[in-house]
Formats: C-alpha cells, structure tokens, sequence
C-alpha cells in the first residue's frame, strides 16, 4: 500500500506541532509496517531526514499550488491520498479523474478564517472520506458535506516525569501570534494575573511574528521562549501546573492534550471547540472570558494534590492506536 500525505508545512522538524506533528506520527507507525510505502507533498523546504519519500512543491499560489500536487500526485501513483481541509490542496485532484482513494482531515472550517470561497467544503464533498479530528469538528462538518465523517482524534506524547517538579503558580500558553490562537488575548489577563503568576509562552515563530509584541509581552514579566528542541519543550511543559489556551477557536490542541499528559491542569475558553473534547471542570478550568482566569485559579485549593484532576488519557489518545484507526479506514477504502 502506497500512502500519500499532504501538506504545505510537513516538515522533519517535531516541535512544529499541530498538523505537522499528525503527519510525523503516522510516518513513524506506517514505516514500521510490511508492505506499506509512505511520501510526503510538501512546500518546506528543508533538509528530508525522514523514511518517507518528499516532494517539494515550488508554487506558492492556492490553484496553481493545486496543479502542480495533481502532478506529482499523478507521477508517484498512491492507493491513499491523506490530506488535511486547509487549502483544499488536493481539491484539483478529485476534480479530475484519478485512481488513488482520498481522505480529507476536517480541522476548522474556513470559513471560521473569513476565508472564501471555501474551498474546503468543496473539497469535503468529492473526497471518498471525511475524518474530523475531533467530534466538535464532525457537528460542523456534517452540514457542510454528503459523506459519512468519522472521529480519528489527534493524540500527545506527553508523559508524567515525577522527576521534574512543578514550578510554583506557573502557567504555559503555546501557540503562534494569530488572531485565531488567541495570541491578542494574552494582554488582557489582568495585572493581578501577571504579579501572581509566571506565565510563560512558547511562541512558534512564522510570518505572523511581531517583535514589538513580544517585547510588550517580556515588559509585563512574561518569559518568550521561541526555536525550543522537543526535549527543551517537554521539560518547559512537565514543570508547569497550568496550561492555558486563549484560543478562539481549535479543532484540536495538541499542546494542551501533552501538558495534561505532563500533569499541567488545562485552562480553556468555553467556546474553543474541539478541545473540549477532553477538557472538562472536573479536569481543567473552563472560562468564559479572560477576566474570569484570576479569579478561578485563585478558588483552587491544594494545587499539590494530584488526584484533583485527572492525569489519566484513554487507549484514544496514544499515538499508534490513532494510526491504527487510520490504516483501518485506508483497507476499507481500497476494499
């Protein structure tokens, strides 16, 4: 079985995160494999140390970027195409006839992004199946599609070392400098919140990168940590108590799942989406506005008692059971 998966920022690097991070994943399982070949379509370009075969695209244009994936689609010849809604790369494709079988992974819709048209939506309705990764992303897809959407949840590679202690009231925000993420929000947490609490954010750096912001952040006393390897990241996440998200909106957060996987207690918006999938009040705080942060961290007694929330994730969330379902779902396309 030839398995294809792609996406403008596949990339080798693990801290990247997000899609890049799901990708990785699969690679790692599906190589192991008998009889399974994976490759990649990418538009990073940087050093391919990875089993998979790579192609890099050079268009940056959306339909032209489209083409040329049909291209090269059309030359390696897969069983599977695996790719996610965002951009629809793969929409000239199954526009066209062709013989591998598709698999669109449903994050956020675009038009959450103001992006139109969407293109997405399109592209949920010609592929032969529909994956949401998580199941607040299947009851926004459902009206946007025809075809059976199925949950293939993300997972975390987070893991409690007892090794590393928690740092005192210390909070962890990950994420990039967009509006979706919630970066803005940072700055209205309360002048309470930053005397009584480290906050530390780890902030991907990308085009959205604002140096002056950032300096305002450091000149609150906030710590900006940014280019961290893996082992520097889970040693900055398994010494926090809290994560905190100020998302608007997630299809799922990798960064918060692995915190909780690291014995962090999640901080979420009641409207982020997808990862109230695994948060709750009966593991994490559940705000409705940044100002709320303060006050419910401040109700939290014992914070050293660990069984106060729970560290414990479910067969759902480990890594190669996710592929597992995946590979599943590629036999019984090709059936």
């Amino acid at each position: 079985m030839k398995i294809l998966f792609v996406h403008k920022d596949i990339t080798p690097n693990e801290s990247s995160g997000g899609i890049n991070t799901v990708y990785l994943e699969h690679i790692k399982e599906l190589s192991s494999i008998k009889g399974i070949e994976t490759a990649v379509i990418t538009g990073r370009k940087e050093e391919w140390n990875l089993e998979a075969k790579c192609s890099i695209t050079k268009e940056i244009d959306v339909l032209n970027r489209q083409k040329e994936i049909t291209e090269v689609i059309n030359e390696y010849d897969p069983d599977i195409v695996d790719c996610f809604s965002w951009h629809a790369e793969i929409l000239d494709y199954v526009n066209n006839p062709h013989r591998a079988k598709t698999v669109m992974r449903a994050d956020i819709p675009m038009h959450y992004y103001k992006k139109f048209p969407c293109i997405d939506e399109e592209l949920a309705c010609k592929v032969d199946a529909v994956v949401a990764i998580s199941k607040w992303c299947m009851r926004e897809w459902a009206p946007l599609t025809n075809k059976k959407i199925i949950v293939i949840p993300h997972g975390g590679n987070g893991k409690l070392n007892k090794k590393i202690k928690k740092s005192p009231n210390s909070v962890l925000w990950v994420g990039k400098e967009t509006e979706m993420k919630g970066f803005d929000k940072l700055f209205n947490l309360g002048d309470f919140f930053y005397r009584e609490y480290k906050l530390t954010c780890v902030v991907t750096k990308t085009r959205f990168t604002n140096e002056a912001r950032l300096k305002n952040l450091k000149d609150k006393g906030i710590v900006v940590l940014q280019n961290l390897s893996r082992q520097e990241y889970d040693v900055v996440s398994s010494s926090s108590q809290f994560i905190l998200s100020t998302a608007r909106k997630e299809g799922f957060c990798i960064a918060v799942l692995e915190a909780m996987q690291n014995g962090a207690i999640p901080i979420v918006p009641s409207y982020i989406g997808g990862t109230l999938d695994f948060v709750n009040n009966k593991n994490g705080i559940i705000y409705n506005s940044e100002s709320e942060i303060y006050n419910k961290l401040k109700r939290i007694k014992n914070i050293e008692r660990k069984e106060f929330f729970s560290k414990k994730f479910s067969d759902i969330y480990r890594w190669d059971l996710i592929v597992k379902k995946s590979l599943n779902l590629y036999k019984e396309l090709l059936k």
